[in-house]
């Protein structure tokens, strides 16, 4: 009995069903009479044991059509990724055969009935790269939770990046790129992701911090510029982020829509962006108002969700990654 190759696409959460068409080497139908069948899904071909289990069905045994599928209890319990198929027949002398195989992409629906925007908890903070807001750090925070990836669901803001000192971001790239299908879904439903900065030079390398910024799919970059003191003015015409925002340094930022501006230099020092029906927050440095975040400042920030895009009272340019 000859193998057919079919890879499949599923959405976890979703019902899944799919019919096939069995033919002999001469393209005549297969007759199923007295076959029975099993399904199963792995991680790999050699796991030891299997994801789920799918239900075959024969519709027509006498014209070789069956139908393999899932139910949306199982396949909610199936983590997105790739996985191996078959499905083994057996006749009526207990002879096994595959018949089909082939790949397996599970997608988790991220299209939500509505936007989400009553949450219980404001500042989140997911630890990386032994950045922590509570312990550790130079400024602990008495505003921001730390938090674990389980518990984003919870917080209408949730916060990557720096807490507030120096360092690499080796683990938040990796960290964003390993967790990305949960990070949209998040955003999906109308989360906010709020990537904190720090300023170039002598604290923090640009190229990582651009690096995890294009991980999330934004493209809303830091300059590197170095340690500038300054107060930063709101110029997105929103009246509901606070007018201006107080802190010990900043990098400029390039891309997204412009929210604030440094009134030293000119800079751009803090940017955001619509991501499906959530939105990107980004700041250029972590001290200050963006150390201990105010309640105003999360009423500010949930309203970008929700409001029309802001046009800037500057025009902004675009991150040259080689000036």
């Amino acid at each position: 009995m000859a193998v057919y190759v079919n890879n499949i696409t599923l959405n976890t959460g979703e019902y899944f069903s799919r019919d096939f068409y069995l033919d002999n080497i001469d393209g005549t139908p297969l007759d199923l009479t007295g076959y029975t069948a099993a399904s199963q899904m792995r991680k790999h071909p050699e796991s030891v044991k299997q994801t789920a289990d799918f239900n075959v069905g024969f519709i027509d045994r006498a014209n070789g059509r069956i139908r393999v599928s899932l139910a949306t209890t199982s396949t909610k319990l199936v983590k997105p990724g790739r996985y191996v198929w078959d499905v083994m027949f057996t006749d009526s002398s207990n002879k096994k055969s595959i018949v089909i195989e082939g790949n397996v992409l599970a997608t988790q629906d991220i299209t939500p009935q509505c936007i989400k925007t009553d949450y219980t908890y404001k500042f989140g903070f997911i630890p990386n790269d032994s950045q922590t807001t509570t312990s550790g750090g130079q400024l602990q925070s008495s505003t921001v939770d730390e938090i674990s990836l389980s518990q984003i669901n919870d917080y209408g803001v949730v916060i990557l990046g720096y807490a507030d000192k120096c360092g690499g971001m080796t683990d938040n790239i990796s960290f964003i790129q390993n967790n990305i299908t949960t990070l949209e879904q998040y955003l999906a439903n109308g989360g906010v992701i709020w990537f904190r900065g720090e300023h170039g030079t002598s604290c923090a390398p640009t190229q990582p911090q651009n690096d995890a910024l294009a991980a999330l799919g934004t493209n809303i970059r830091v300059r590197g510029v170095s340690h500038v003191p300054n107060t930063t003015t709101n110029i997105s015409g929103s009246t509901v982020l606070p007018t201006t925002l107080n802190h010990d340094a900043t990098n400029g930022l390039d891309g997204g829509i412009a929210l604030y501006e440094s009134s030293s230099n000119g800079f751009i020092t803090v940017a955001y962006q619509k991501i499906g029906n959530g939105v990107i927050f980004v700041n250029a440095d972590v001290n200050g108002d963006f150390t201990n975040p105010s309640e105003e400042l999360y009423d500010g920030i949930r309203d970008l969700v929700t409001a029309a895009e802001y046009t800037p009272t500057v025009t902004t340019t675009h991150y040259d990654p080689n000036p």
